[in-house]
């Protein structure tokens, strides 16, 4: 069945295009506004500091003007000696006065110090030559004329006069340098506003083309990614079907399996009482190999597996309910079991069995689990011990918090852990030559064990022997 996904990936990728170039369009007014902003910024000091230059020009001619009138007041009234002189002269000091305390207020608040010492060179120069007009205009009402003529034709105040106009054109210069500074300042921003506008305008039609071609690229892959999607949901229902028919296949085995431990379990139980019968007759009747070690071996071998088949027996009614009830589990029992079970194999080995179970002698587990466990780690540390030495398998228990920890260490050949360590619960998985192994036990040790909850590690050098550790809660 074809699904109908063309029109709702359009709509989606539609809006998103839609939002996305809203997305850069933003970015860049945001970015150009930050960056006007500066311009913007940088103009208005450029402004500001031009104005004050200017203001500085205006103030500094007005000055000069001023000292040009106040020193033709005096000429006119050395000259004539008319009162009607000494008002432009008057008017000139006065003004010369405000427009000095002007300037120099100004340039000490908004101008380095090489300006700060011109205007107080001029403000000496101004005061030396206000003197000189000061005398001569003295020396006319005392009708002394003879010094009068002697001041004039010594050049002191035109020199003094020069000396103020000298410096009040350097100011000048610099005050129109400095304008003319602002001014290229204010052209550069200008500049740099026009590239940054065509600058961002790139940028945002760049930006937009490239992604109308990834939104186009984008949705030829959805288009295709769905087809394949399709292809994925046809093989799918395929495979479901497939899985269908290995469940029932599954359930079928798994059926006859469970059928077939039943047969075994129960039909085994026939010829074991037939065993122990004879057991029991040969003992009443007194016979006198009853005492011998293969007539006991044989008595407790029976009696083991006999109720080793009851125990199976309850397992598989408890799976079949879908639940494995846990019983206090003890360890010294369960031990003492595998040693009977496997004296001849611990007895031509030589192995030495040491137990420790003084901090938790019993645990909640599935008793046959146990049992397995003990038995498949007991029989390996034997039958991979290292000939050269004393075959020694040392078990012990610890009590940490809520879980009980079973510690099972050899001292036999030992596994390479750094090649086999991924490998070492696999099923089918053997790790030494020239042993009968099948590769089943250690895989359902640790079947069992995760099966109760629990968990299990192991460490092992080559040479040295194996350490299990088994963590069970308590």
């Amino acid at each position: 069945m074809k699904l109908n996904t063309l029109h709702p990936l359009q709509h989606i990728y539609g809006k998103r295009t839609v939002q996305l170039l809203i997305l850069v369009i933003f970015s860049t007014i945001l970015i150009n506004g930050i960056f006007f902003f500066h311009l913007i910024h940088q103009n208005k000091e450029s402004l500001r500091k031009r104005k004050l230059n200017e203001k500085a020009m205006l103030l500094t001619r007005r000055i000069l003007g001023n000292m040009k009138d106040a020193e033709i007041g005096e000429r006119g009234y050395i000259l004539t000696g008319r009162k009607k002189y000494m008002l432009p002269y008057t008017r000139a000091i006065e003004v010369v006065s405000v427009n000095q305390r002007r300037l120099t207020h100004h340039i000490k608040r908004n101008f380095n110090t090489e300006n700060i010492a011109d205007v107080n060179s001029m403000n000496k120069a101004i005061a030396v030559k206000c003197a000189e007009l000061e005398k001569t205009i003295q020396l006319k009402n005392e009708h002394k004329d003879a010094l009068i003529l002697e001041e004039i034709n010594s050049d002191l105040g035109e020199n003094e006069m020069n000396r103020v106009r000298e410096i009040c054109n350097g100011m000048l210069k610099d005050f129109y340098q400095n304008i003319e500074k602002e001014d290229q300042k204010v052209s550069e921003t200008l500049v740099r506003a026009k590239v940054s506008i065509l600058f961002f305008s790139a940028i945002v039609i760049i930006g937009i083309a490239v992604m109308r071609v990834k939104l186009i690229n984008r949705q030829k892959n959805i288009v295709d990614l769905f087809e394949e999607l399709e292809m994925q949901n046809s093989r799918l229902i395929i495979h479901q079907q497939e899985l269908r028919n290995l469940s029932e296949n599954f359930s079928s085995r798994n059926s006859e399996l469970e059928h077939f431990a039943h047969i075994i379990s129960h039909d085994l139980r026939g010829p074991l009482n037939n065993i122990l019968s004879l057991i029991k007759i040969m003992e009443e009747d007194g016979n006198t190999s009853v005492n011998t070690p293969p007539f006991m071996m044989l008595k407790n071998a029976s009696s083991g597996l006999f109720h080793k088949l009851d125990d199976l027996i309850i397992l598989l009614k408890q799976r079949k309910n879908g639940l494995l009830l846990k019983e206090k589990v003890s360890f010294p029992q369960l031990l003492d079991e595998v040693k009977v079970n496997h004296k001849i194999q611990i007895a031509d080995s030589g192995t030495v069995i040491s137990a420790d179970f003084s901090e938790s002698d019993e645990v909640p587990f599935v008793k046959v689990y146990m049992q397995s466990i003990l038995q498949n780690l007991i029989t390996n540390a034997i039958k991979y011990r290292d000939p050269s030495r004393v075959n020694q398998i040392s078990l012990k228990t610890y009590k940490l918090e809520d879980t009980v920890q079973l510690v099972i260490a050899d001292n036999g050949k030992g596994i390479d852990l750094t090649r086999y360590g991924n490998e070492i619960f696999g099923l089918f998985k053997t790790f030494h030559t020239g042993q009968d192994s099948h590769g089943i036990g250690l895989y359902l040790v640790k079947k069992q064990t995760l099966e109760m909850g629990g968990d299990i590690t192991v460490k092992s050098e080559t040479g040295k022997g194996t350490t299990f550790t088994i963590v069970i809660p308590s």
